[in-house]
């Protein structure tokens, strides 16, 4: 359903972040370390001529965890969400983590909310939150109807030869879960009221270049009607 493009060194694909905080307290029971002054302080500009690309050491999941603290306030601890507006983080490809921070702080994905947070946000920040959300675990399945569910599982795994309906899982993967190295995103595990309205953006909304909405993805639901949309929502919100 997204096929992968690549400007310089991140690979693009697209689904929506909610909030996502830097820590100033505690998380998860660890104490917040002090960080030095280079990842701390205001975000570091992006490289010249593009924006999206990100320098950074090796990334540290611990201390992206600790980082992470606040994120859980929107999308619930270690990234699970069990709020039907706001996407779950957890188990995430680092990829597609790193580019969508990296727009928003840029101002190229819109959202205040998460343009004023990714804004407080160092390189070093975006590669260590990554890192630490695609260790956890998706959260439960959501409950869906059975009928939107299994219309919805034939979109995805066969996709509809007589409109065009390219099967999600060419490029998602059987299970959703994308596609790193290619920064197709896991697609896992998304509410069924978030699930549409984010497919209904690809559909709907300009693709900025193709820089935040692929064009492929764009081609890839055109075809598909509101109900078409709601029964492949169904079916992702039941994927674990």
């Amino acid at each position: 359903m997204l096929r992968s493009a690549r400007l310089i060194a991140l690979p693009l694909t697209a689904l929506l972040l909610g909030a996502c905080v830097p820590a100033t307290g505690q998380a998860m029971g660890q104490p917040m370390a002090q960080a030095p002054a280079t990842q701390t302080s205001a975000a570091t500009p992006p490289p010249a001529g593009n924006p999206l690309a990100l320098r950074h050491g090796p990334p540290d999941a611990a201390r992206g965890q600790r980082l992470s603290a606040e994120c859980s306030a929107c999308h619930g601890p270690g990234g699970v969400s069990s709020d039907e507006s706001i996407p779950g983080l957890a188990g995430q490809i680092v990829p597609y983590t790193q580019l969508q921070l990296a727009a928003f702080r840029a101002k190229l994905r819109p959202s205040e909310v998460m343009q004023r947070v990714a804004a407080k946000l160092t390189d070093q920040d975006i590669a260590d939150l990554s890192a630490y959300f695609v260790t956890q675990a998706p959260g439960p399945a959501w409950k869906v109807d059975a009928g939107a569910r299994a219309r919805g599982m034939k979109l995805f795994t066969a996709g509809d030869a007589g409109r065009n309906v390219i099967a999600c899982a060419i490029c998602h993967g059987d299970g959703g879960r994308g596609v790193s190295d290619h920064g197709i995103a896991s697609v896992t595990n998304l509410s069924p009221k978030y699930g549409v309205e984010v497919l209904k953006e690809f559909r709907n909304t300009p693709s900025f270049g193709g820089l935040i909405h692929p064009e492929a993805m764009r081609i890839a639901v055109k075809p598909l009607t509101d109900a078409d949309l709601t029964d492949v929502a169904a079916y992702l919100a039941s994927m674990k």
